[in-house]
């Protein structure tokens, strides 16, 4: 849990000093007064990124120069101290008094999970926002998913990079021979970083199933799939198939609610879990057919980049299917198999929720507090009423009119 926080210099707030203890915490005042900055200060000191800025310049006060952030955790009576002052020039970073490269080195220790209004665009958003909700809870599961995906990014950078001057240029430094390298290093990765997904997947669908059913009171239900867009079969893998739109509904409802690819025993390994020899022999023959496309646009056209979670409902896939309220139902529920995620292979995350009930249903509040009480975790709820909220908090922080 966070036991104590300083804040200076972002966005509205300045010289904010507050202590926090278990349970529920509300921090309450009117729009624009900095809850929200609140949670993300929260946020970026636990997990070492922002849920808001990209550019963690973009928190520093409009006529500011720099933003400084201190906080205590306590886990069990051991305390960390963090601190950050990011400059516009440079970024310190501190824990326990020694200095870190970037804030992303605190990832990985102090998980929290944030849950607020836009959380819809997981639902309705493009792929990449599953990836990336995807990608941040497979890194609490292992420091090995955690390095495998920044060497992924970072070749993948490198491969286009080389493809974009050849298409530029018509050629580009290192040859093909650079090329074939870097094509291999990204195969033997991306082979890696897909199983890792489908079995995490294979791990949170019925999760998030079983959230979604408590929260809509089984009106409807949900099932998850993970859809790839590097291959369509996988001859390797003896007949597993992977989704596409068309498909998605049927094969999702298929084999037990929440089965993320269809396939034979055979088709994996004797513990259940996927062969990525085969998947990488099967990426390995499909960068191989795009080659001249890739050299032509001049980017790495397959690969788990391109990879996306679909969520059905009913027989419809609820991106486009969805209404705003099962959207916001389902929204929650991830955050909530993100919740059990992090406890299950890390700790008990700081739970931090930016003004959810008001776009939620009497029953549906009345649902997600009561599963918020059952995690027993530290809770940092920021809202501009009270009165919104389905349950009585620990402590309260009044925060001041919008400067």
């Amino acid at each position: 849990m966070i036991s104590k926080i300083y804040i200076d210099g972002v966005r509205s707030l300045s010289g904010f000093e507050q202590e926090f203890g278990p349970g529920i915490t509300v921090v309450h005042g009117p729009n624009g007064c900095g809850k929200t900055s609140i949670l993300e200060s929260v946020h970026l000191l636990a997990q070492g990124f922002s849920f808001r800025a990209r550019d963690l310049k973009e928190m520093i006060a409009r006529n500011g120069d720099e933003l400084i952030l201190r906080a205590v955790f306590d886990d069990a009576g051991r305390e960390t101290k963090r601190a950050i002052r990011v400059g516009r020039r440079s970024t310190d970073v501190r824990e326990n008094g020694e200095s870190l490269k970037s804030p992303t080195a605190f990832f990985g220790n102090i998980p929290a999970v944030v849950m607020q209004p836009s959380d819809i665009e997981l639902l309705r958003g493009a792929p990449e926002v599953r990836r990336r909700w995807l990608d941040e809870i497979l890194c609490y599961r292992s420091q090995t998913n955690a390095a495998v995906l920044k060497r992924y990014r970072r070749v993948l950078q490198q491969r286009n990079q080389w493809l974009r001057q050849y298409k530029r240029e018509g050629f580009a430094t290192g040859g093909d021979e650079l090329l074939a390298v870097l094509t291999e290093q990204l195969v033997d990765l991306g082979a890696k970083l897909w199983a890792a997904r489908i079995e995490l997947s294979k791990e949170i669908s019925p999760i998030i199933t079983g959230y979604y059913r408590k929260l809509s009171g089984g009106v409807d239900e949900i099932a998850c799939a993970y859809k790839s867009s590097i291959l369509k079969e996988l001859d390797a893998l003896d007949g597993a198939e992977f989704l596409d739109d068309s498909e998605l509904d049927k094969a999702a409802m298929a084999a037990d609610k929440g089965s993320l690819y269809i396939a034979s025993e055979s088709g994996e390994s004797e513990d259940g879990s996927v062969d990525e020899n085969a998947l990488r022999e099967a990426y390995r023959r499909k960068l191989a057919g795009l080659e001249f496309a890739e050299k032509i646009q001049g980017i790495t056209l397959s690969g788990p980049h391109k990879d996306d979670l679909g969520v059905c409902i009913g027989d419809s896939e609820m991106r486009t299917c969805g209404s705003q309220g099962q959207c916001r139902c389902a929204a929650v529920a991830m955050r909530f198999a993100a919740v059990d995620v992090a406890t299950r292979y890390l700790s008990k995350p700081i739970l931090l929720l930016d003004d959810i009930f008001a776009e939620l249903d009497v029953n549906r509040r009345d649902a997600v507090a009561t599963l918020i009480r059952e995690k027993a975790c530290q809770v940092i709820i920021a809202t501009p009423q009270l009165e919104e909220l389905p349950f009585t908090a620990e402590a309260e922080i009044k925060v001041g009119s919008r400067r």
